[in-house]
């Protein structure tokens, strides 16, 4: 039997509590609503008297914004799965923060995929516990300005300057993030999701299964089988399809 998922709405608007409320009572199984408020400073209250699994936070909430309500927590215990109306509103800066988000209107499936992920981490018995002045800067900064991501692991997580990234593998659904130091974290995001988040800082999608850091690429290899050799010495190959525009792409940042 999997464990109870104790969770928290946190939304400014009655209709959308009541939206998820009955998401989660309808198509959530083993998940208990433990609460539910419609300002920050009820949910402070609330948070005092209650320890959720996981916060169910909308981003605007007028005259406040949700992260004003994890500033009030140095390092809180809980998962967080943002919730906003506007689809260009920092989730970029979300996705870097290792944290999920809803888009509304909330869809059912999108629900319980986030879900999923709380519940993996509970059964592993891992805690939220990243300092929220991290995420709070990720919050405030537009992506283009981000220089780390946030990468989750068993006890808390990993903050990784993205110079320090040699480069992305998919596995199915996970992504294996390889670090200049030889450590390599599994992630619970696709490949595609990084692919989004770090094309525009000196990643590129050379093959379905590499996202490399361009940086550290130290031999290019043309031809029938192009590669490229990467600063840990590891061969990524250069899917066909993809070789013409990627040595284009080269060709603006390098002396090729």
């Amino acid at each position: 039997m999997n464990p109870i998922i104790k969770a928290m709405i946190v939304e400014d608007e009655q209709k959308n509590i009541d939206i998820l409320k009955n998401i989660l009572e309808k198509y959530c199984e083993e998940v208990e609503l433990v609460g539910w408020a419609t300002s920050v400073d009820e949910a402070a209250a609330l948070l005092e008297k209650i320890e959720p699994d996981v916060l169910f936070l909308d981003i605007e909430m007028p005259p406040h914004k949700g992260f004003e309500l994890l500033e009030r927590f140095d390092r809180p215990r809980f998962d967080v799965i943002f919730i906003t109306a506007y689809e260009e509103y920092a989730l970029t800066a979300i996705k870097f923060s290792a944290l999920d988000y809803l888009l509304k209107p909330i869809k059912v499936g999108e629900v319980k995929h986030a879900l999923e992920k709380v519940r993996e981490r509970k059964e592993k018995n891992i805690r939220s516990t990243a300092p929220t002045s991290y995420l709070k800067d990720y919050l405030k900064s537009s992506g283009s300005n981000l220089s780390k991501i946030v990468i989750p692991v068993n006890d808390g997580y990993n903050i990784i300057d993205l110079n320090d990234i040699v480069y992305c593998e998919a596995l199915d659904s996970y992504t294996r993030v390889i670090l200049t130091n030889g450590t390599r974290h599994v992630v619970s995001k696709s490949l595609k999701e990084y692919e989004e988040m770090l094309e525009d800082k000196g990643f590129y999608r050379v093959h379905k299964s590499y996202l490399i850091n361009v940086n550290h690429i130290i031999k290019i290899i043309k031809g029938e089988g192009a590669a490229v050799i990467m600063s840990d010495k590891q061969n990524i190959p250069i899917s066909n399809r993809k070789k013409n525009e990627f040595f284009d792409y080269l060709r603006t940042i390098m002396n090729i």
